[in-house]
């Protein structure tokens, strides 16, 4: 896992969202986004793994759907891929492991939480 890169993707992802030089209002905003989506990943993750266990592609495919967005939204380029390799092999109607795939997941995540959690405190008024 390079961190260097992860960071460089939400970056310029947030630089897409707030401008070159955010104000308080733009700060504020990403701030709001990351919290969102760092409050509300696991809990979506943890869904997607019951829907792998429970094999139906299109439930599968809907909800790694919503996840890719909300990862890409964010600048999580890597695990927005993951996503869709979950959501793609779904439309073909392959569920992949879940414990491969949760894997996988949960070591990007990780990453990804910890470096918008930095994020988000150095957006956040002090």
């Amino acid at each position: 896992m390079d961190v260097s890169t992860r960071e460089a993707e939400i970056r310029a992802r947030l630089a897409d969202i707030g401008g070159p030089q955010p104000g308080h209002g733009e700060r504020a905003l990403m701030a709001r986004l990351i919290r969102s989506f760092v409050g509300k990943t696991p809990a979506g993750v943890d869904l997607l793994g019951e829907l792998l266990r429970g094999g139906d592609p299109k439930a599968v495919r809907d909800h790694a759907h919503s996840l890719k967005g909300s990862a890409a939204n964010i600048g999580a380029d890597q695990l927005a891929g993951i996503f869709r390799e979950v959501e793609d092999s779904a439309r073909e109607g392959i569920v992949l492991d879940p414990d491969m795939t949760l894997g996988r997941i949960a070591c990007e995540q990780a990453l990804v939480l910890g470096l918008l959690e930095e994020f988000a405190k150095d957006l956040e008024p002090s």
